[in-house]
């Protein structure tokens, strides 16, 4: 049991640093928002963006904003985002295609990121999934709503590479007996067991297989043979 702590205990404490730094980013994209003319110009976390990716210290790999539709008035659909390759010092402004005429466009108020906070006005996890538009890694993409002019004004947040995720707690899932880390649909996060890896589908979570342990700040649970 108390290997298996150190697995939530280590995520809990990743969880909280994330959610940290998502939540100080939206603070200031709603300060840019309601203090200038809701244009893009007005957006001045490209700074705060980068050294979050660029940070030796931080394990997020893009972080930024996504309009919701008509907030901006130069632009009907904006991504204000930064990414990388998942190290420090590659940081560079995401090149996506915002016009719903051009052919590259792909309408980001579809994806489950985005979706869901809007849907709940709660912070959601979306992930692991292969990010086509970022990383072209299994990522996690942490969101959470904001509000401009007292109605949804998109999303804030960052991604995390699942790599990464296991690369940081390897040690307490070595230790917890080969332990596998899955999210909400037993889809797998990061794994010490050989059998596993990031993006296989765990169908018998709830199995004698497995004891289970929630993690409290992710959407997530913690595998154990029995």
């Amino acid at each position: 049991m108390n290997d298996a702590a150190a697995v939530v205990d280590r995520l809990d404490a990743m969880a909280a640093r994330l959610w940290n730094a998502i939540e100080s980013l939206a603070a200031n994209v709603q300060g840019d928002l309601e203090s200038g003319s809701l244009r893009r110009t007005d957006l001045r976390i490209e700074g705060r963006c980068r050294g979050l990716i660029d940070d030796p210290e931080s394990i997020v790999a893009g972080a930024g904003f996504v309009a919701a539709p008509g907030v901006l008035r130069d632009a009907e659909y904006w991504l204000e985002w930064w990414t990388s390759d998942g190290l420090p010092g590659t940081s560079r402004r995401l090149a996506a295609e915002t016009d719903p005429a051009a052919v590259g466009f792909r309408d980001y108020t579809e994806l489950p990121w985005y979706v869901a906070p809007l849907a709940s006005g709660r912070r959601h996890v979306t992930g692991p999934y292969i990010d086509y538009l970022c990383t072209d890694q299994h990522t996690l993409t942490l969101t959470m709503p904001i509000e401009v002019a007292g109605g949804f004004g998109g999303v804030v947040g960052a991604d995390v590479l699942a790599a990464r995720v296991e690369r940081e707690i390897h040690d307490v899932l070595d230790a917890a007996g080969g332990a596998v880390v899955v999210n909400g649909a037993g889809r797998v996060v990061a794994s010490a067991d050989p059998e596993w890896i990031a993006g296989d589908l765990v169908r018998d979570v709830r199995s004698a297989v497995w004891r289970t342990f929630a993690v409290t700040g992710l959407p997530m649970q913690v595998l154990i043979r029995v």
